[in-house]
């Protein structure tokens, strides 16, 4: 996919990956996950919903003050092709004005070529090369961590969730597999500008 939209973001840095989570900030993981990285000393990429940031807008301001990057996922989780022009632009600047970021990650990547246009006037698409499909049920925390043992490199971008279906997975994962990078041998970046 990266080849047909050179202008998203898909990769890293060399010799990084970049840990983004989607979704939040959520009451409960949120918070865990912040003491996390904080005590390993990565700083992460977050994609939250402006919905969620009205409800816990201490967490965006600690996350900041905590040199994380903050950027957009809509203030509703909607696809852009579920939605007409006017409701994609109403969900998308109602959640830009909350988190005050160029960098945008749209629900399910799903978007139409007007919305990409249109975002990339304002900022910078950011996708990912590595789902990690923590929302699913029918994958465990080891599988899980086992399939990105296997498959995950440099220059990824990782993708997990905060949100009720990985509550009870993300905090079995995320310790795991940042053991798993470092083993690798590959450090923790921030997702970066293309310009």
């Amino acid at each position: 996919m990266a080849w047909i939209f050179p202008r998203r973001i898909w990769f890293g840095t060399k010799g990084s990956v970049c840990l983004t989570f989607d979704d939040g900030p959520h009451p409960e993981i949120t918070p865990w996950l912040l003491d996390v990285l904080k005590s390993n000393h990565i700083k992460a990429t977050f994609f939250w919903q402006g919905r969620q940031i009205e409800k816990h807008p201490e967490l965006l301001k600690r996350a900041l003050e905590e040199g994380h990057l903050i950027g957009h996922h809509g203030y509703n989780h909607v696809s852009g092709k579920k939605i007409n022009w006017q409701e994609f632009k109403r969900n998308f600047e109602k959640s830009n004005a909350l988190v005050d970021s160029d960098l945008f990650r749209p629900p399910y990547g799903d978007l139409t070529q007007k919305q990409a246009k249109y975002i990339l006037k304002k900022g910078e698409l950011v996708m990912w090369s590595w789902m990690s499909y923590d929302f699913d049920s029918s994958i465990s925390a080891n599988e899980l961590i086992q399939k990105l043992k296997n498959q995950v490199g440099d220059r990824d971008i990782l993708v997990f969730h905060e949100n009720e279906k990985t509550i009870h997975k993300i905090k079995e994962i995320i310790p795991a597999i940042i053991q798993e990078i470092r083993d690798k041998g590959l450090n923790f970046a921030l997702v970066e500008k293309k310009r």
